[in-house]
Parts: structure tokens; C-alpha cells; sequence
């Protein structure tokens, strides 16, 4: 029988290789209509996902593969943006750097043997302020180093869920339900974790 570790990493593989095709495919996306359209898909499709995975775990599959490609389609205008700021090299090289923090901080979660699980708790309130601290920066501009700060947390949060999220997955029931939402926890932590890396950067070298 696969392990719960077997099982993720094949979802995950998929999921990251098919998000990659929709970030690649969405990078021209500019109407707003179109935005909000992949944005609740975004949301709704993560729903029913992990609603669809409790009952049949096959279609639940097939659903997070057409999630993880449409959570591409939402993120490419973000990622264009960012590539011709800093260049496409620069992208590739935060996507690479960020598949190594995943690696460095999902071996401490999962093979470390401390006991990670009151982290949770720490982790959803900081990932509150940091939602809250985003809106925010919708209607008030951040200055500079304001922007550096708030990316730099936003890494230091999804770093932590990193070691959170593989903690969990050394430690859960091996079925393909738990699996699934698993895949969707670490992929959304990558996710994060890169966008915040490019955001970063950007304001690092912006003048």
C-alpha cells in the first residue's frame, strides 16, 4: 500500500506541473471581469474540492488538478508583472528558491520528531494580520520599506506552514482524502511563499 508521503507526492508533482502550465497561460490576463471570475473559481473550486475528496477521492483528484490549473490561470497576471519588473531568469530562479525553502523546512517538519502541532494555532493569527494588513494595501499605498517588511513576514509565515503542513503529513491517516487536502495545503503554502519572495524583491529593488 502507498504511504500518505507517496500519495502527496505524486498529487503535489502533478498539481505544481499543471499550475505552472496555467500561471504560463494566464500571464495576459488583464480584465478585471476575467480576474474576479478566476478568483471565485479559485476559492469555490478549492471548496469543492475538499467537499468532493470525502465522498470519491478519484473525482476529487481530477478536481484538484483542474483547481491547481486555474489557481495558475489567477496568479499568471501577478507573475508577469513581477517578470518584467525583475526578469523572467529572476522568476525562475524565486520558483527554484522557493522549492528548496519547501524541501529545507518540510525535512524539519517531517523528520525533526519535535512536536510542531501548537504552531497552528500561532500561524492562523499571523496569517490573519497579514490578510488584514494586504487589504489594507489595497486602499492605502505602502511605502517602501513597508512593502519589504510585509513580504518578508508574509515568507516567515508560509516558511513556518512549510514545516506545519509536512509535520501534519508524517503524522495523519494515509487515505487519499487526507492526501488530497494535504496536497492543497503545501501547494497553496508554495504558492504563497513565491508570490511573497517575488513582492520582496521587487520592492528591494524598486526606487
Amino acid at each position: 500500500m502507498e504511504t500518505l508521503f507517496a500519495k502527496v507526492s505524486l498529487l503535489l508533482t502533478v498539481t505544481m506541473i499543471l499550475g505552472a502550465l496555467g500561471t504560463l497561460c494566464g500571464r495576459q490576463v488583464r480584465s478585471l471581469g476575467a480576474m474576479i471570475g478566476l478568483g471565485l473559481a479559485f476559492i469555490l473550486g478549492a471548496i469543492a474540492v475538499l467537499v468532493v475528496a470525502q465522498s470519491n477521492p478519484m473525482v476529487g483528484i481530477g478536481l484538484l488538478f483542474g483547481w491547481a490549473f486555474v489557481s495558475g490561470l489567477f496568479i499568471g497576471p501577478v507573475v508577469q508583472i513581477r517578470a518584467e519588473s525583475l526578469g523572467w531568469q529572476t522568476v525562475f530562479g524565486c520558483f527554484a528558491g522557493t522549492a528548496g525553502v519547501m524541501a529545507a523546512c518540510g525535512s524539519i517538519g517531517l523528520f525533526s520528531g519535535a512536536d510542531f502541532s501548537s504552531m497552528g494555532t500561532y500561524l492562523g493569527f499571523a496569517l490573519f494580520g497579514l490578510i488584514i494588513v494586504g487589504v489594507v494595501g489595497i486602499f492605502w499605498r505602502m511605502s517602501r520599506t513597508v512593502n519589504i517588511a510585509y513580504s518578508l513576514v508574509g515568507m516567515v509565515i508560509f516558511a513556518g506552514y512549510f514545516v506545519y503542513d509536512f509535520f501534519r503529513l508524517g503524522r495523519s491517516e494515509n487515505t487519499w482524502p487526507k492526501a488530497i487536502e494535504l496536497t492543497m495545503s503545501i501547494y497553496l503554502d508554495f504558492i504563497n511563499f513565491f508570490l511573497y519572495l517575488l513582492q520582496f524583491l521587487d520592492a528591494v529593488n524598486s526606487k
